[in-house]
Formats: C-alpha cells, sequence, structure tokens
C-alpha cells in the first residue's frame, strides 16, 4: 500500500497544517469581510489573496511575488485607464507589452502572468465600474491580503519547528542539529 506522501506528494502534518492555516486565512479574511460590509468588493481581493498567498511549505516568496505581479499589473491598468477609457483592443495590447516589459526590467520574470491577470481585471473591472479608484484599493486589498499570508506562514513556521522540529525541519537540515554530519 502507497504512503500517504507517495500518494499526495506532501507529509500527513504538511497536508494537516496546510489546512489548518487555510482555516485561518479564511477566517480572518471572512471576518473583515462582514467587519466591513460596504467594502466587500474589496475584501473579497483580500479573502483571495491570503488563499493564493499560503503556501504548504510555508515559502513566503509566493506571496512577495503576488505583491509584486499586482502592484506592476494595477499601476499598469491605472495607467491605461487614464490613457484611454473605456479601455480599446489597442490600449489593452500597449497595456500587456508595458506589463511584460516593465515585469522584465525589474527582473520579474516570475510574475509576468501575476502582472498580466491584475492588469486585465484592473482594466476591464474598472472600465465597467467607472472608477480609478477601484485600482488602487484592489492593489491595497490584495497587498494586505498577501502580507497578511505572509503572517500565517510564518506563525505556522514558528510554530512547527517548536512543537515538531523533526516534522517540519527540511531532511538536509535535521542531521545538522543533532550532531550528525
Amino acid at each position: 500500500m502507497k504512503s500517504f506522501k507517495e500518494i499526495s506528494g506532501i507529509t500527513r502534518f504538511a497536508f494537516c497544517e496546510y489546512n489548518l492555516k487555510c482555516f485561518v486565512g479564511v477566517a480572518v479574511g471572512y471576518l473583515l469581510y462582514k467587519a466591513f460590509p460596504e467594502q466587500s468588493g474589496q475584501l473579497l481581493w483580500l479573502l483571495l489573496s491570503i488563499l493564493l498567498s499560503i503556501t504548504h511549505d510555508n515559502s513566503s516568496k509566493v506571496a512577495y511575488d503576488r505583491m509584486k505581479g499586482n502592484i506592476v499589473g494595477s499601476l499598469v491598468g491605472l495607467f491605461a485607464y487614464f490613457l484611454h477609457n473605456p479601455p480599446n483592443l489597442l490600449t489593452i495590447c500597449v497595456g500587456v507589452a508595458a506589463t511584460i516589459t516593465i515585469c522584465s526590467f525589474l527582473k520579474l520574470i516570475d510574475v509576468f502572468r501575476t502582472a498580466l491577470v491584475a492588469f486585465v481585471i484592473v482594466v476591464l473591472y474598472e472600465e465597467a465600474h467607472s472608477s480609478w479608484e477601484g485600482a488602487v484599493y484592489r492593489m491595497g486589498s490584495v497587498v494586505v491580503g498577501c502580507f497578511i499570508g505572509l503572517v500565517i506562514n510564518f506563525v505556522f513556521q514558528r510554530l512547527a519547528i517548536a512543537i515538531y522540529p523533526a516534522i517540519s525541519m527540511p531532511a538536509a537540515e535535521q542531521g545538522k542539529h543533532d550532531g550528525g554530519e
């Protein structure tokens, strides 16, 4: 019979920890969503960003990359909004090229897709709502959501190391702390 790790690709501990982190993230996002109903549209982005930045391995790279990509894409979307409103095919193509170019110059190759999605959402969503402020609010909501996800990853990483040092530590690190090697 195959082990849980062979079937899923992660340990039972990582699986349970990831579920718990997502539950905490949903609880935080949902409580904010309910506490500020007038901001529910923006807090939806916050909740999505929390879940997208929580990782099974407590890596903070995903959250940082998501923040960077959303900032670039949202700013280019905001620029495109002012360039031509409502957007047309040329405006969107210029925005796509600008987003890719900015990400390339900033050496943010890993965030191309995130930035492009943010750009398209800002340009088309804001066009439908006729508000440039929405782009700024969305960018802020995503950054705050990613920050909350980072905090959750960090707290769980510290708890895992404190409670289960042998389980939560990568195999390469385990021998270094017990006098081995």
